[in-house]
Order: C-alpha cells, then structure tokens, then sequence
C-alpha cells in the first residue's frame, strides 16, 4: 500500500516498483541539493541509497538543509541523514560514506552503484566525478544552483557528453570560487533542484526517455522562467 499511488501512474506500475528495488544510487553530497534528491529516493523505495560525504552539519545549512536540526549542529551529515532517511522508509538499504572523494578511493566508492546524482558544491569533487562516472560507464545526474538559479543535466548519457566537453575547466573553477558561500542561495531553489534530481534518476530507472540527456534544464526562480539548452562539445 505504500506506493499505490505511484504505482498507479502508468509509466511506473508494479514493474518499475520492482525496477526500484534492484538499484544503488549514490549521492555524492548530502547538502542543498543531496537531502531533497535522498529524502524522495528514499520515500519512493529505492533499493539502496549510498550516501558520499565528509562534512558536519553547521548553522548555516539549517535554512536549506532540512533533514536537519540545531541539535545536530556538529554531527556528520551522512550519519544524521541516513537515520531520518532509515525512519522514513526501514525498507531501503542506506551505506554512509564518510569520507572526502579523492582519486585514491572515488572509483571504488561509485563502481558499486548503478546511477551517480552530483550533489556536491566544488569544483574538484565535480571534476573527479566526472571522470571517474566516464571511465565507468556511469550515467551522472549534475546539479547546481546559486542565488535564485538553478541546473541539471544528465552526463555520460546516450550523447555521451561529459562535463568538461560543455564546461572549460578555468569556468568551472570562476563559478567555484563564486559558489553559494559567496553569492549566496535561496533554499527553494535547492528544494526544486535536488527534487529535479530525483525524478531524472526515476525516469532513466523506468528507462525513459529524458530530454536533458544532452542538454541542461535552467531555471530561474525569481521570475519562474525555465529553459531547456542543448549542449555540444567546445573546442578544445
């Protein structure tokens, strides 16, 4: 009875419910964008949840952040996330990795899962994703937001498009340094974000097709506008 609702839905029925059960998805990052993806993959069944990060919870992720409380100010993210997430749904496998990606142990980390989800907020997690999903064979589900902004795309698709195939290295780092401790964020634009997240991860779970898969979905918040750009590879 618990996903009758979704089951309902004709693209997902018993068969993606079962679909649902069998996959591993890691979110790397358990901030803005990875507690609103983990929270709905979480309510909606999915086998296994890994979640990839090193970080413990301070003031100033309370306002976005909403797993969690004052109270757990100073405690591991992965582990106070894991134990709302584990209430929630006892039904779903969830693996805490407590530790910072590096080269020395992001491939053994991500080979394990099925689907990757880029939550993270720099740029030298962002880049070792990236080429690590690529020399996997990893589909990863990108991310970002600043200020009311918002974006997804989905790389290591069908276009087999990476993120430096549509991002100069020396941009990624500008947009990096101007991250959301700089310019700050509007915790909504997370909420929608990190949910986008999860329904791209759902649709390719179903094996649908997804318009992002070679293009980026940007959405602006403050004047509800929302566009989707195909994307090709810059010269290098």
């Amino acid at each position: 009875m618990r996903y009758l609702q979704q089951n309902l839905v004709s693209e997902f029925s018993l068969n993606g419910q079962s679909k649902l059960r069998e996959v591993k998805i890691l979110i790397a990052g358990a901030g803005g964008l990875g507690t609103p993806a983990a929270t709905y993959l979480t309510a909606m069944g999915i086998g296994t949840l890994g979640i990839a990060d090193f970080d413990v919870i301070q003031q100033t992720n309370l306002h976005r952040q909403f797993a969690f409380s004052p109270a757990d100010i100073g405690k591991l993210k992965t582990k106070v996330l894991s134990a709302v997430l584990t209430k929630q749904n006892p039904d779903i496998q969830i693996r805490c990795h407590n530790v910072k990606l590096t080269e020395e142990n992001a491939v053994s980390i991500v080979k394990d899962y099925d689907l990757i989800c880029d939550c993270t907020d720099n740029v030298t997690t962002r880049l070792l994703l990236d080429k690590v999903c690529k020399g996997l064979d990893k589909k990863l589900i990108y991310g970002a937001v600043r200020g009311w902004q918002g974006y997804i795309t989905i790389l290591h698709g069908n276009s087999q498009i990476g993120l430096t195939d549509i991002f100069r290295e020396s941009d990624l780092i500008f947009e990096s340094e101007n991250n959301c401790n700089v310019s700050g964020v509007i915790s909504t634009i997370c909420g929608i974000i990190g949910s986008q997240q999860a329904n791209e991860a759902i649709k390719i779970i179903l094996g649908l097709q997804s318009n992002l898969d070679g293009a980026i979905f940007c959405f602006d918040g403050l004047t509800c506008n929302s566009k989707i750009l195909r994307v090709k590879k810059i010269e290098k």
